[in-house]
């Protein structure tokens, strides 16, 4: 990086269009994983992972009518997906516990917030304090015994086959001459 002289300032010389390197292209293309006419190909990686993703879904709630809920699921699955990114192993043991617990949280989240609205000193809003500390002890609950387990899983976890484990050419055995 240079720098010049403007307005009586140093100041780092910024690049010009010309020196700056051609963008690749985004990883995954959408025509990667189609045919001609558009429709999903085999082997593409579009539906992995659906059948886990619905039971979390169903588990946090996430079709349902009521806005309150619906909100509190949002919440919950934007705790589930961010911690669920910070574990060592994320298989479906490790997955329930994660959806538990930020179930848990998203809900303790929901009553503090109403026994702000209520007043802390008001008999609802002494009883949402309650409910907002027994939801928070059992996330924390959860956040220990998930991040144990997926510890755990992960230390036992097999290894990936890597090239040298694999032969570059397998023997055919010999013909037999009659």
């Amino acid at each position: 990086m240079t720098i010049e002289t403007s307005h009586g300032k140093a100041r780092p010389t910024l690049p010009r269009s010309s020196d700056l390197q051609a963008v690749p292209a985004p990883v995954g293309e959408p025509s990667a994983s189609r045919d001609a006419a558009g429709r999903f190909a085999p082997g593409n990686v579009v539906g992995r992972g659906k059948g886990w993703k619905r039971a979390i879904a169903r588990l946090l709630g996430r079709d349902v009518s009521d806005p309150v809920a619906v909100a509190v699921a949002h919440d919950a699955w934007t705790i589930f997906a961010a911690c669920i990114r910070e574990l060592p192993h994320d298989g479906p043991i490790v997955r329930g516990l994660v959806a538990q617990k930020a179930r848990h949280d998203a809900l303790a989240g929901f009553w503090a917030a109403r026994a702000v609205e209520v007043g802390l000193t008001t008999d609802e809003g002494i009883t949402a304090q309650t409910q907002a500390t027994l939801h928070g002890q059992r996330a924390e609950r959860l956040t220990v015994t998930a991040l144990d387990v997926a510890t755990k899983l992960a230390a036992t976890r097999p290894r990936a086959p890597t090239a040298a484990d694999t032969p570059w050419f397998v023997p055919t055995p010999p013909k037999e001459s009659p």
